[in-house]
């Protein structure tokens, strides 16, 4: 079966810097696979690359077999920070489009309870927590129906109670909604946690360097002992790869 995501970057630089090279990354339909690496390896570079928001590199990004030319409703981009419009509700942020009508679609109220946010539509950004206000970030991602869903340490900036119920919010809408996920992350446990496959990235520019495919079953358990295998099998590729 063909991969839904299909990259082959030859080569990124920025500036004078060369960033990314002879980089090759297939991604199958349903998935969630992440990036780790050492920081400036080029991991948010990348999905900034396969998200259509910098179309200045050497090499071709298929979607579904399609090459990717710019920004797609089929392709949603959660960042690090919520990113919320502090003048609008919570409806009219995940519903935002150029109509302003966006946010009367029954389809916000679905992804509020998706996402664990019923009755929160006219709430306005300060009056949420950092880990509600990523929840609406989440939801406002998937509203569009995006086949592909990108995230840039979508959970760093809350604390590690917030991010562990986040990252069980993120597996059950991601499942519900079929979408499929690469996401970047410097947390390995959230990488082992959440993923399918972890996909390794060196420091310096080239192919990909090692990936660990997961088979763990879902829902997933903290306290698996297989979990904390996986984790240790992730160190031993990171550091066989000289990521570490």
């Amino acid at each position: 079966m063909s991969p839904l995501l299909d990259v082959h970057i030859h080569a990124k630089h920025h500036g004078g810097r060369l960033i990314l090279q002879d980089l090759n990354l297939k991604v199958g339909s349903g998935r969630i696979v992440t990036l780790v690496g050492a920081s400036g390896c080029g991991k948010s570079t990348l999905l900034r690359l396969i998200a259509g928001l910098d179309t200045d590199y050497r090499g071709v990004i298929r979607l579904d077999g399609q090459a990717v030319h710019g920004i797609s409703d089929d392709i949603g981009l959660i960042f690090q920070e919520p990113r919320l419009f502090p003048w609008l509700t919570v409806a009219q942020n995940i519903g935002f489009d150029l109509t302003g009508r966006g946010h009367k679609d029954p389809r916000v109220t679905e992804l509020l309870a998706d996402v664990g946010l019923s009755g929160h539509e006219d709430a306005l950004p300060k009056q949420l927590s950092g880990g509600q206000a990523q929840r609406v970030a989440i939801a406002r991602g998937l509203f569009r129906r995006p086949r592909l869903l990108l995230l840039d340490e979508p959970f760093s900036a809350v604390d590690a109670f917030t991010r562990m119920k986040l990252q069980d919010t993120l597996t059950r809408v991601v499942q519900q909604h079929g979408v499929t996920v690469v996401m970047v992350t410097h947390d390995l446990d959230e990488a082992v946690f959440l993923s399918n496959s972890v996909v390794v990235l060196d420091q310096l520019p080239g192919p990909v360097t090692g990936t660990l495919d997961l088979y763990l079953p879902r829902p997933r358990r903290r306290d698996d002992d297989a979990l904390s295998q996986s984790r240790t099998q992730l160190l031993r590729v990171l550091q066989q790869t000289h990521a570490l």
